[in-house]
């Protein structure tokens, strides 16, 4: 390749996972320290009001509990508001004001909430109104701290801002001003293309589709957390293109055009660090969405598979006492990233090898199939084994099925976006599967459609959305269409 890469950091370890281990850790901590500032301010405004006013302190259990409640109260409201990205731009522009706000509506919501129950009928107005303000000081003052904190160990390297690699669209200059502004907000800033044009006698579209490719292989490679790309009104063909290809990561993919950048100061996008951009296939990238989603995989996985259990041991002796072989069955296929994983299955078949070059998909009236095996296929129980999967953080309750490695390159060169449904992990069930579209995939049409589906449901990713096809796997019959 003849274009320009310029290294500016990188490490031997992934920056998305330094980042995201980092993350966790620190927005844990920050959480925890600001939950117990809460909980021991508001007792502590308890005791002092109390001792002040009438010289003793109640001995009352519920003032305990309450100082309890506030401290969860607004712990939840803060992740919900994603108050805790303290890689991102809210926690530095407004991380303290809209802090405060949550510690006041943690308060109306204890009223509210004692005013329904009637729990709080003997909690005094004083109490109440001293506890709020010292609350309040005591929020202001923490976050502060920890804002101080935070900004004095980002200096220092403590850990690494998000990683981004930066793409110059032939035709555009550099924005230095760009630079400078991630440098100050300290992003990680892993590679800088510069795509030159098409040189003469060579087709533009061969060349950069090449170029793009070899990108997009050192992205997945790197784990980065963003693409930014600079690009000037007459890039928009390349542009389309770039896109559709590095849409195939899980990243966020960030556009800047040179030429309108002042005029997007005043506009209602993203802000980049410091830059005002337009932000695409954003999916579940907060530490907000990743954690609701991870915590509701771990609820659901260890209740199901407690609920379930007595099933899974009468199966797994069925299975031996039907024919020869093990009880699971582990095939090698793509999960989140294009990663490869192991997933579990019971096995259903009498030959259950899965390598690539022996994969032969699942046929109706598939001989190989055994008959316990077939009933555990109609009824989606050999799929139950995935819980470990979702335990392990390879799989989640809810997306596109995971599809056999020899079975993904038979197409991936005939569909165009296919390996767009790994920017989220792969999923015990999903939206295509709700909908039938599910069994043997003998065309490219029914391959296609399924795709589309999964496509739709990385696009349109929500919590909600992820209830809606669980409830929807259990009642609905399309779920069950076409398994054999």
């Amino acid at each position: 390749m003849t274009f320009d890469a310029t290294i500016r950091s990188a490490s031997s370890v992934p920056a998305n996972t330094r980042n995201r281990n980092g993350q966790a850790f620190w927005t844990s901590a920050a959480a925890g320290i600001e939950m117990l500032a809460m909980a021991a301010s508001t007792y502590g405004a308890f005791a002092a009001y109390n001792f002040l006013a009438y010289g003793a302190i109640p001995d009352q259990v519920e003032y305990g509990l309450a100082s309890v409640a506030i401290a969860a109260i607004y712990g939840g409201l803060c992740v919900a508001n994603n108050q805790y990205d303290l890689f991102g731009d809210e926690w530095s522009r407004h991380s303290r004001l809209s802090g405060l706000g949550a510690i006041v509506l943690a308060f109306v919501l204890l009223l509210a909430i004692g005013f329904i129950s009637d729990s709080l009928k003997d909690y005094s107005r004083g109490t109440f109104l001293t506890q709020l303000a010292v609350a309040s000081l005591a929020q202001v003052v923490t976050r502060a701290v920890l804002w101080q904190f935070i900004q004095e160990a980002r200096k220092r390297g403590r850990w690494h801002g998000p990683s981004i690699v930066v793409l110059t669209m032939p035709g555009a200059d550099r924005a230095n001003d760009l630079y400078q502004g991630l440098s100050v907000r300290h992003a990680d800033i892993l590679r800088c293309y510069d795509l030159p044009g098409a040189a003469d006698g060579s087709s533009p579209f061969d060349r950069f589709d090449a170029q793009i490719t070899e990108i997009q292989h050192e992205c997945r490679r790197l784990r980065i957390d963003a693409i930014l790309i600079d690009f000037d009104a007459n890039d928009m063909e390349l542009i389309t293109r770039a896109v559709s290809m590095l849409s195939e990561l899980p990243v966020r993919i960030q556009l800047l055009p040179i030429g309108i950048a002042d005029l997007m100061q005043r506009s209602r996008v993203v802000n980049c660090r410091g830059v005002n951009v337009l932000e695409l296939f954003c999916g579940p990238r907060s530490f907000r969405d990743r954690l609701l989603k991870r915590s509701m995989d771990i609820v659901a996985s260890i209740a199901l598979g407690v609920l379930v259990s007595p099933l899974l041991a009468m199966v797994a002796i069925l299975i031996k006492l039907d024919s020869r072989g093990p009880i699971l069955f582990r095939q090698t296929r793509h999960g989140f990233n294009n990663e490869p994983i192991q997933v579990l299955k019971f096995r259903t078949m009498t030959t259950c090898d899965g390598s690539r070059h022996k994969f032969r998909q699942a046929v109706r009236g598939d001989p190989r199939i055994t008959r316990v095996g077939r009933i555990l296929r109609r009824t989606n129980i050999d799929e139950l084994p995935q819980l470990i999967n979702v335990l392990r953080g390879e799989m989640s309750m809810v997306g596109p099925r995971p599809h056999a490695v020899a079975h993904n390159e038979m197409y991936e060169n005939k569909i165009r976006g296919m390996w767009r449904r790994h920017n989220v992990k792969p999923g015990i069930t999903g939206w295509a599967q709700v909908n039938g579209l599910r069994g043997e995939t003998d065309t490219i049409e029914k391959m296609r459609r399924r795709i589309e589906y999964d496509l739709y449901y990385v696009d349109n990713w929500s919590l909600l959305f992820d209830l809606k096809i669980m409830v929807m796997t259990a009642v609905s019959k399309r779920a069950y269409a076409n398994a054999y």
